[in-house]
């Protein structure tokens, strides 16, 4: 069996030789290799949205780009390929169910209130509010607050991801024309600042936000298998997951030039 090291310098001698050679079948070797990454990608930017019929669709608009990926792969770049195909995955994905118009205009009439209402009480105390304060500076019902966040699930996730595809781009330096160069010692400043600012919101989170936050993003597991773990129904981590990328698209939107 063959270790780590030499699987990876396999790749690489693989990579140069499609370079030179632009074989499809080595193409479609790495094709098929990272063919999941197409799938899973889809499902976390999708969030399992509940009135889309056509994941199918989506998926196969991931495979495009990750044959797109292949084709256009720089090994000189010194880019791993998963983070470059991942990030031309997410944002042919997200350009697919954008263009799809799929959210009705009272969707994100409510998350558009949801969002401003977050950032209106930060402004005003500086601090994150809790769904109890929320609901208070809102005027409405805890409950009410809670229904609104279900609602807005999915589309809190596809802007959330979003935000998280341009980042990607402007670190990986994918568009020279239009993104800056982030390559270098600059660049790896800028993405560690990214991540501390991440770690550092997600630490501003209530105890279960941060428990939901990490079990999808981290250890990859849908809203389903989230409820089986801490016990509870699917609908409330949705509200969970929602409220927390609320917060988090708040407080990193200024770093991100949202």
């Amino acid at each position: 069996m063959q270790d780590s090291n030499e699987m990876k310098n396999n790749d690489e001698e693989l990579w140069a030789e499609y370079e030179r050679t632009k074989s499809v079948e080595i193409r479609n070797y790495f094709v098929e290799k990272y063919a999941y990454l197409a799938k899973y990608i889809a499902t976390k930017t999708t969030g399992g949205y509940q009135y889309f019929n056509h994941f199918e669709d989506v998926v196969h608009e991931g495979v495009i780009a990750l044959v797109d990926a292949a084709e256009k792969f720089d090994l000189k770049k010194n880019i791993k390929f998963e983070t470059y195909a991942s990030i031309k995955i997410k944002g042919a994905i997200i350009d697919y169910i954008r263009k799809q118009d799929l959210f009705s205009r009272r969707v994100k009439k409510i998350a558009r209130n949801l969002n401003d209402a977050v950032t209106e009480f930060i402004q005003i105390n500086g601090k994150i509010p809790s769904n109890e304060e929320l609901s208070k500076a809102m005027g409405i019902s805890l409950d009410s607050l809670e229904k609104m966040q279900y609602e807005t699930h999915s589309l809190q996730i596809l802007s959330f991801e979003e935000l998280a595809y341009e980042n990607g781009v402007k670190n990986l330096d994918l568009d020279p024309v239009s993104i800056p160069n982030t390559s270098g010692p600059e660049g790896e400043i800028e993405k560690k600042e990214m991540t501390d600012i991440l770690a550092d919101s997600i630490g501003h989170l209530k105890e279960n936000e941060q428990m939901v936050i990490s079990l999808y993003y981290r250890d990859g597991l849908k809203i389903k298998e989230i409820a089986e773990v801490l016990d509870i129904s699917s609908s409330r981590v949705s509200q969970i997951h929602s409220s927390a990328l609320q917060k988090l698209k708040n407080m990193m939107g200024n770093y991100m030039q949202v």
